[in-house]
């Protein structure tokens, strides 16, 4: 009897921890642009592009890896175009159809740090989607 009311419950109510659709995208820059703060000012810099592992969760959540960071967004906006920004200035932009976009910080440009040296950069990339569960 009680094996018959957890099933009806099941069946009746669905599941509360239902798993979250994720989307991961491997992403390679293609070229990159920026500036480095060094010695209490700015210069031109250009980057050797990098490679990018994308997650966007179907709640609006995402996060970006590479080169030893992690960028964690909430509230991305999305239709065929994702758009996800953190408070300091840290961007990706990416056309969900092709794949293309771009990655940018921009929070050291806005304040750099006194004695540190800083970078600021933009990057487009090209993302392909590894998987979707």
């Amino acid at each position: 009897m009680k094996v018959k009311l957890v099933l009806l419950a099941l069946i009746v109510f669905p599941p509360v921890f239902a798993a979250e659709e994720r989307n991961i995208w491997s992403c390679e820059g293609i070229s990159s642009i920026g500036f480095f703060w060094q010695g209490g000012s700015w210069s031109n810099q250009s980057y050797a592009p990098t490679n990018y592992f994308f997650t966007v969760g179907s709640g609006g959540d995402a996060t970006l890896i590479f080169s030893g960071y992690q960028w964690t967004f909430e509230n991305c906006v999305s239709s065929n175009i994702i758009r996800c920004s953190t408070d300091l200035g840290n961007a990706i932009v990416m056309n969900l159809s092709t794949g293309q976009g771009a990655v940018s910080s921009i929070v050291a440009a806005a304040v750099p740090p006194a004695g540190e040296d800083a970078n600021t950069f933009m990057e487009r990339v090209q993302c392909n989607q590894v998987e979707n569960n």
